[in-house]
């Protein structure tokens, strides 16, 4: 039997029906499940910027925090100086006024002869004249060092009045530059759990996308007696080409999540420590330049790479410098820069790179998901 089309007469046989009616609802149902997982896709990446953005703000409110406390520490031992002065100070105008003291006791008691009494011992007038000039340097010298001891603790206590005004104002800064980082991650740990629960939705989108497209291709098959069309994978998730960057050390490393762990004195871990066997080389992760390459007391052995996008690397910790690392050398990746090391605050600790990324050479970013993504030495 065949159906005929009024307006094309055309004749249609009911089997060709069938397939033409479920590949219309195919067609029809699938759009709609992947409009609706396209737009739970953009929301997820619109949330993972959102989250890389706030990393960066924490990172660099972690870093202002860091330079506040500095600051702080440097106030205080400034502090602890003038507080040793205006000590020393004291101490040396008691010991004037404990000078001049006796001298009063002494004059009092056995006063110095006067120029009739001289006379009548034999003494001769230029004897007079020589001591009397000698009693009157010592009693200058004597009221000089007493104002000079006074003067110095004056201006001691003044200082000491200006520096615990300075610390009092450096403690608030380093106050208001903590909440700022609590309030950065507090706003990340949110976007972190909304992140997770959108990931979760859009899993479930997709899986239910694909369920939906395996029955109605079942049903195609069971009504139509016709292979299955398969259904599309979801994309490969995007990565760092290949080459691209390499990682920063070439031997075995362990290494976990520890951006913004706390660390001595209030400070906040502003990188990742990438922990190796001492003596391991450390490479340029990219093509660049090398700047700052040095000591200071915090990163010890120290250097930055600044990559062709602007991107700057801090290392820190070496244990010493390979002969391609001078400053405004341009290397390419893969170029021992040095051994790693505990050089630093680090001393004493397993040696590690402690490694920081600074896109656009702006404030620190999470190094987790880049360092993640370099391909690591077999």
């Amino acid at each position: 039997m065949a159906w005929a089309s009024a307006r094309e007469g055309v004749a249609i046989r009911p089997h060709a029906l069938r397939i033409g009616i479920f590949l219309i609802a195919l067609v029809c149902v699938a759009p709609a499940a992947a409009a609706t997982v396209e737009e739970q896709r953009a929301a997820v990446v619109a949330l993972e910027n959102e989250l890389a953005a706030l990393d960066a703000q924490a990172g660099q409110a972690a870093a202002e925090a860091n330079v506040a406390i500095d600051a702080l520490d440097e106030t205080r031992a400034e502090l602890k100086e003038a507080r040793a002065g205006i000590a020393e100070a004291r101490r040396g105008a008691s010991f004037a006024v404990n000078a001049l003291s006796q001298r009063l006791v002494e004059l009092y008691v056995a006063p110095p002869p006067n120029e009739v009494e001289l006379l009548l011992t034999g003494a001769r007038l230029s004897d007079i004249g020589e001591l009397q000039v000698i009693l009157e340097q010592s009693a200058r010298a004597d009221s000089r060092l007493l104002d000079a001891a006074r003067e110095r603790r004056a201006e001691l206590e003044t200082l000491r009045a200006e520096l615990e005004t300075a610390e009092a104002a450096e403690e608030k800064r380093v106050a208001a530059k903590q909440r700022l980082r609590e309030r950065v991650q507090a706003a990340a740990a949110a976007r972190k759990q909304r992140l997770s629960s959108a990931s979760a939705e859009l899993r479930r989108l997709i899986a239910a996308r694909e369920k939906a497209r395996r029955v109605a291709a079942a049903r195609l098959q069971t009504q139509a007696q016709v292979a299955p069309t398969g259904s599309p994978s979801a994309a490969a998730p995007s990565a760092i080409p290949a080459g691209d960057y390499v990682f920063p050390i070439a031997g075995a490393t362990s290494f976990s999540d520890d951006w913004l762990y706390p660390r001595p004195g209030g400070r906040y871990h502003q990188g990742i420590d990438l922990f190796a066997a001492r003596g391991t080389p450390i490479v340029a992760i990219a093509d660049g330049t090398l700047s700052r390459v040095g000591w200071n007391t915090l990163g010890g052995w120290r250097l930055w790479l600044r990559d062709t996008n602007g991107t700057e690397y801090y290392y820190a910790h070496f244990d010493s410098f390979a002969p391609a690392a001078r400053d405004g050398a341009g290397v390419s990746k893969g170029t021992v820069l040095g051994y790693n090391g505990d050089s630093g605050s680090a001393r004493g600790t397993s040696p590690h790179l402690h490694l920081q990324i600074h896109p656009g050479g702006g404030g620190p970013v999470r190094p987790w998901p880049y360092v993640t993504s370099w391909p690591r030495p077999g």
